[in-house]
């Protein structure tokens, strides 16, 4: 390596990683912010600075050289430094002004989220929110978000995460009328065999067990994915299948109704998550505050849909 090691920038390293990771520099360029001709630009130039091949072509897309996988190890302890760096720093922050990135899923975003945030943001004009919707679970550890409001079976446990339980949400299945007057009502208990499912993309990581309820899947047919609830349910109304979706958000759309409408939803955990170095920070906690009185007035309709809570 020739003597421009010694001119290596963080930001060098963000590029980085992020090839090494996502082996394509549009996927690289997403998770940057930027476009993929700089990513490339940037790899180029680092390369040159080091005197070395950091990554090949492969039809699977970048794959990081021997010397690439050199510097790896210390290119993510460089990362971890640099993010507690950035924790520390915005935990002290006693300002309101600034940007909080939160992530939550479709449904939870659209009925609670956002009516929730107009109102943080009216009284907090210096204030900016970036909302990252989807099931995709993005990592607050990494500081790819700040808050991530979270529906898991269990608590996380991961021993830097500071997490705050906001209550429960109902899920049952939907499908529109016209797909269960021509298929039939599947039997509670009896498995959907012969049904057609509208599921989710879960993108990279571990895949999630999908629930539909307990029923077993042996025998259905899964016809549409995606990570966007709202289009799960445009697909439910179409009539392509059944899909599982929180009874918040199903029940605030006529075009389907429940599969079992007198059968008690299934109830997973909210959590809101930070990392324990930001939750001092002002803007973060008056984030979550609100978030966390907002889910609270919406308890009941959380845990039973629109329909139970107005008679409710």
């Amino acid at each position: 390596m020739n003597n421009g090691v010694g001119q290596w920038q963080w930001d060098d390293v963000r590029f980085f990683l992020a090839l090494s990771r996502e082996r394509s520099l549009s996927g690289a360029a997403r998770t940057l912010g930027v476009d993929h001709a700089t990513v490339g630009r940037r790899i180029a130039l680092l390369e040159e600075n080091l005197g070395a091949k950091l990554f090949s072509r492969t039809p699977d897309g970048f794959a990081t050289t021997t010397a690439g996988r050199v510097i790896l190890k210390q290119c993510e302890t460089m990362e971890d430094a640099a993010l507690n760096l950035e924790r520390l720093v915005a935990g002290h922050d006693s300002r309101t002004a600034g940007s909080v990135r939160l992530t939550a899923t479709n449904a939870m975003t659209y009925r609670i989220i956002v009516p929730c945030i107009a109102e943080v943001c009216e009284a907090n004009p210096d204030l900016q929110i970036d909302l990252i919707t989807g099931v995709n679970t993005l990592d607050v550890s990494r500081r790819e978000v700040d808050l991530a409001v979270r529906v898991m079976v269990n608590r996380p446990t991961e021993g830097s995460l500071v997490c705050r339980k906001l209550g429960e949400v109902g899920m049952t299945l939907y499908a529109s009328p016209q797909y269960l007057a021509n298929r039939r009502t599947p039997v509670r208990g009896a498995g959907l065999e012969g049904h057609d499912l509208i599921t989710y993309i879960w993108g990279s990581g571990p895949q999630r067990t999908l629930s539909f309820m307990g029923e077993s899947l042996k025998g259905a047919r899964t016809v549409v994915r995606s990570n966007d609830q709202f289009v799960q349910l445009r697909a439910a109304a179409n009539g392509l299948g059944i899909a599982e979706l929180a009874c918040l958000f199903g029940d605030s759309f006529p075009e389907v109704v429940r599969v079992w409408p007198n059968e008690a939803p299934t109830l997973r955990q909210i959590w809101l998550i930070t990392h324990e170095d930001l939750r001092r920070a002002t803007r973060i906690r008056l984030v979550s505050s609100a978030i966390a009185a907002a889910f609270e007035r919406e308890a009941v309709a959380l845990r039973h849909g629109l329909r139970r809570a107005a008679r409710t």
